[in-house]
């Protein structure tokens, strides 16, 4: 009997185990004070503090020959903010606060709003992240203050 009772407590303990190990954590812990922030105002218009980047949420995808990419995600809401930098090329793989770290004086570069042309976006996107032309597709997600979502695409074949 008592050995049922251990096995069942073991089998009840796994669940949570796996679950702590699923944690997939890029959630920043210290975001910036003046990082925008997406807020739903009563007319459902967006409204955002003080900003110091001009998106609310950042995804780029970029991939080159040989299976690597060069991967960026950045993402601010009214409960926190969460970020991630891949790049295969220098073997940098960061979460969280490092990310964070690294993305910020490159974000800082950025001028594009909503209105920029899309040619635009993806020249200051490449210039601010030293990007390579050799790239096979280009992909940005880009939400912005006011609840615009764009897109930007770009292939070299």
């Amino acid at each position: 009997m008592m050995n049922n009772w251990k096995t069942l407590s073991l089998l009840a303990a796994v669940p949570f185990f796996l679950l702590a190990g699923c944690n997939d954590n890029d959630e920043v812990s210290n975001p910036p004070e003046d990082a925008p922030q997406e807020e739903q105002a009563e007319n459902g218009a967006a409204e955002t503090d003080e900003q110091s980047f001009p998106f609310t949420s950042f995804d780029l995808e970029v991939h080159y020959p040989e299976n690597n990419t060069f991967d960026v995600d950045y993402e601010k809401e009214k409960d926190g903010m969460e970020a991630s930098y891949q790049d295969d090329m220098d073997d940098q793989n960061l979460q969280s606060d490092e990310a964070l770290a690294q993305m910020t004086p490159l974000f800082q570069e950025l001028t594009f709003d909503k209105d920029t042309a899309d040619d635009e976006v993806i020249k200051q996107v490449k210039e601010a992240f030293n990007l390579p032309d050799d790239y096979e597709s280009f992909e940005l997600d880009v939400d912005f203050p006011d609840g615009t979502e764009k897109e930007y695409r770009d292939q070299t074949k």
